[in-house]
């Protein structure tokens, strides 16, 4: 029986007292903001297992107690060189590299109402084209990421038909001012692209949002006071605009694989930082914009992830620019609406709409899946073989292939492509796991 209970002993302290002291310190940081850079976080855990080994010592009068002491002091021991690994800063927090600008294109800023400063990039109608009235502006993903080459090389194809297409980092973002992490939201960046849209001052617009980009169109175009300045909306593999109740075990991907099929690790400071803290104090948005800059292979490795697996050697070398994580954590937070709102909202404005979805796709299929179930305003939805998350990668003739959908779509032309899936036919895509 004291066998049994020694065992049971040791078993409790090396399992629940360290998922206890986890949940502790993790809690703290949530509720003390990462104040201090989480120093008061990692000091109020490391003073609270230190009183509980103290108190557990100070109950050691038997050998099997003392066999139980050890079993929690290992474990104690453990946890606050944990802490104190988390605590170290993993890059510095001084200023973020100068990086070098996007070949063909100059990079302009706006200094909007809103209090935002941001890096733009205008690419012209072509000269001695009939110039179309409705310019085209692009809305990258992240949230936290930029406009990168790849996005410049491809809608510069449509200023040979007339357009003027403008493509903006959001705020926090590429080159585009840094705020305070507690000012990032995904509401700021919808009143953002209502600054924007005034200062450009064209009567509509096409929209293009591809991934985090396509969720902020779907509640730009749900939002009584910019939905009437959008002529068109495309959404190109757009990430969750709607509240979903799923497990992550229930959520449907793509069975077409990605180029990376190894894991991207990061520091479990910068984990922490992003998941727990992601407006707090933890980091500093440089330490995690400079982090990335030291450790260049990883913005390669998460832009390896948007490309199928048949390109996995020949994937180009993604231009460096800054990754907000910072701003990914925070705007994050609130990028989804309740389906019942945005549907009621679909119903009452209607905007031509587009969805276009690749292959492969580390994105959740249940996200545009989502999308497409409450707005009737999709009316199109395109299938593209052969490409990943990002549609337009430069590969082949990928480019010219997306184009002539996109083409299709704000000509009113039926596609050569079947209109899949439609409506009727959710279920069937996210069973196939396309």
């Amino acid at each position: 029986m004291k066998t049994l209970k020694i065992i049971v002993g040791i078993l409790f302290q090396i399992v629940f007292v360290p998922a206890f002291l986890l949940v502790l310190y993790l809690g703290l940081i949530y509720l003390t903001n990462g104040l201090g850079m989480g120093l008061v976080a990692g000091l109020l855990s490391i003073f609270t297992t230190l009183i509980l080994l103290f108190y557990r010592y100070k109950k050691t009068r038997k050998t099997y107690q003392k066999v139980t002491f050890l079993s929690s002091l290992i474990p104690g021991i453990i946890f606050i060189a944990f802490v104190a690994y988390t605590l170290v800063p993993v890059a510095s927090s001084g200023s973020i590299p100068k990086f070098p600008d996007p070949k063909g294109v100059e990079v302009k800023y706006w200094k909007l109402e809103t209090g935002s400063t941001i890096a733009y990039y205008k690419l012209s109608a072509k000269s001695g084209i009939a110039k179309k009235s409705t310019p085209i502006i692009f809305l990258h993903g992240g949230p936290g990421a930029y406009v990168r080459q790849i996005e410049i090389n491809f809608f510069t194809l449509f200023t040979n038909d007339g357009y003027d297409v403008y493509l903006y980092d959001q705020t926090g973002s590429g080159r585009s001012g840094l705020l305070p992490k507690n000012a990032y939201t995904h509401e700021r960046n919808i009143k953002d692209f209502e600054a924007i849209i005034n200062t450009i001052n064209a009567k509509q617009y096409i929209v293009i949002g591809q991934s985090y980009g396509g969720s902020l169109l779907a509640h730009i175009t749900a939002d009584e006071n910019l939905n009437k300045r959008i002529a068109k909306a495309i959404y190109a593999e757009p990430g969750a605009s709607v509240s979903s109740d799923l497990d992550e075990d229930k959520k449907t991907f793509s069975r077409s694989p990605n180029a990376l099929t190894d894991d991207i690790n990061l520091p479990v400071r910068l984990l922490i930082s992003i998941l727990i803290s992601p407006k707090g104090e933890f980091t500093s948005q440089n330490e995690i914009i400079n982090y990335f800059f030291d450790h260049q292979q990883l913005i390669q490795d998460l832009f390896t992830e948007s490309f199928p697996e048949k390109d996995k050697g020949r994937i180009p070398r993604v231009d460096l620019s800054v990754i907000n994580f910072a701003a990914n954590g925070a705007i994050k937070l609130n990028a989804t609406k309740p389906s019942e709102e945005l549907s009621l909202a679909y119903k009452k404005y209607r905007i031509p709409s587009l969805l276009i979805l690749g292959e492969s796709s580390y994105v959740e299929r249940n996200a545009p899946m989502d999308l497409l179930k409450i707005n009737e305003n999709i009316t199109e939805v395109q299938y593209i073989k052969g490409v990943g998350h990002i549609l337009w990668d430069g590969l082949d003739n990928n480019n010219r292939r997306i184009k002539k959908v996109i083409d299709d779509f704000l000509n009113n032309t039926i596609s050569d492509i079947p209109n899949y899936p439609n409506r009727s036919q959710i279920n069937d895509f996210l069973n196939k796991k396309l």
